[in-house]
């Protein structure tokens, strides 16, 4: 089945868009007129040179005819004079800073990527980055910890899921685009810089100093529990359905028959390719909807199960929680609807919005929603997220295999011994 590459983000559906020239539109001719005429007052002798526009050209014709709402050419250049009017005169990259403001004045999840900034974000894609190592999103203008990468500089520094991350190096990290705040908190491998954490019910910030390394997403970890098998989706990047495909055939060939069922463990996973999840689902559907996505009340895209259910039937349990988002969603929302699983654990966080990617010809890119999502044929969770057939709250400092526990259990499985005894012990 040919899949489209989807990126949900913090998750993203992953589109590359051979750029074609573009038609004569007067209302972004107009619009591009109205941004050189506001970059010449700011800057003077500075005029936008010709490739310059072309981008702007680019941009304001892709996001007016793909954008998930409907938006004009002149309400993305509101924007971009706004910005120039704001900026300091000696900026370096003043038409980043305009198509920065341009795609931040859409929604959290939209943003332009300069060059350097679009070649880290395919390497993430890939599994592998530089940086201090935390899953974050921005929540209401403010840079949220989804979790920390185990091994990573900042799981070793005690970085917490919900942390905020309000300054790096003393300069503020609040009010920007997600893109924005990552290209700061990114660099080369061996700098060493200082966070600001504001942490919930924590009184005075924290100052934690942090060497930037290589990070290695490994998005699965598996293994044989009791008579389940345990697989957990940290994130969904280029590995991960492989990752999956290949924990479901070594439970096979350690359980075979005597499989009890699987636990799908998504807790604090914020999503990536979309077409991850689809393949992902895919594995323990015979059939049915993976997920539809509309534009503007219109559904362009959609996907369904084909035959091949990898472990025939058996029962499935989904661990989800608040940190649960996007593509982890598309999976826990097409197995709960198409009543192949239960979800256990909290209500997920709610994005069901789909943002595709495109290059530019300066080598940069944009990230920008397209679409609202529905997972396996039920209403929207854009804003609602997935709720749980079987409430369960994790307690603080409680022990790591208690909650698997519990859901072994909920499961009428038999899990190990240790995991089945770390339900009445804490760390």
């Amino acid at each position: 089945m040919f899949r489209k590459l989807l990126i949900a983000a913090n998750a993203v559906l992953v589109l590359t868009a051979c750029t074609l020239p573009f038609a004569k539109d007067r209302t972004i001719e107009g619009a591009l007129d109205r941004f050189e005429q506001a970059y010449s007052e700011k800057y003077g002798a500075r005029v936008v040179a010709a490739k310059d526009r072309e981008v702007v050209a680019q941009v304001l014709s892709r996001v007016k005819d793909r954008y998930v709402d409907e938006v004009s050419a002149d309400q993305l250049i509101d924007a971009a004079v706004k910005s120039i009017s704001k900026s300091e005169t000696d900026t370096a990259e003043p038409l980043t800073e305009a198509l920065n403001a341009m795609m931040g004045s859409l929604d959290p999840y939209s943003a332009y990527m300069s060059p350097d900034a679009y070649s880290r974000y395919q390497s993430g894609l890939e599994g592998k980055f530089v940086g201090f190592g935390v899953r974050i999103e921005m929540r209401d203008g403010k840079l949220t910890v989804i979790t920390p990468i185990k091994g990573s500089p900042a799981y070793e520094a005690g970085v917490q899921p919900n942390d905020i991350i309000s300054h790096l190096d003393g300069e503020p990290l609040t009010n920007m685009t997600l893109a924005e705040a990552v290209e700061k908190l990114r660099g080369p491998s061996g700098t060493r810089a200082v966070l600001t954490i504001v942490r919930p019910n924590v009184r005075t910030p924290l100052q934690l100093s942090l060497v930037r390394s290589d990070v290695d997403l490994d998005p699965v970890e598996y293994r044989v529990d009791g008579d389940v098998g345990y697989i957990r989706i940290h994130s969904f990047n280029r590995k991960t359905a492989d990752s999956v495909d290949e924990a479901l055939s070594v439970f096979q060939a350690k359980l075979g028959s005597s499989l009890c069922g699987v636990i799908l463990d998504m807790r604090n996973n914020p999503g990536g390719l979309v077409t991850a999840a689809v393949d992902i689902a895919d594995e323990f559907m015979n059939s049915g909807n993976i997920f539809a996505a509309e534009n503007r009340g219109i559904e362009f895209s959609e996907e369904y199960a084909e035959d091949g259910d990898r472990i025939n039937g058996k029962p499935i349990l989904i661990m989800m929680n608040k940190g649960s988002a996007s593509a982890a969603e598309i999976v826990a929302g097409a197995l709960q609807n198409q009543k192949r699983a239960q979800v256990f654990g909290e209500q997920s966080y709610g994005k069901g919005t789909m943002q595709t990617l495109y290059n530019l010809d300066n080598g940069g890119g944009l990230r920008f929603t397209t679409g609202r999502f529905t997972a396996g044929g039920g209403k929207s969770f854009n804003g609602v997220g997935i709720r749980p057939d079987i409430e369960d709250i994790s307690k603080k400092d409680e022990n790591e295999l208690a909650p698997i526990a519990r859901a072994g259990v909920a499961m009428n499985c038999h899990l190990s011994v240790q995991t089945a005894a770390s339900a009445t012990t804490t760390q």
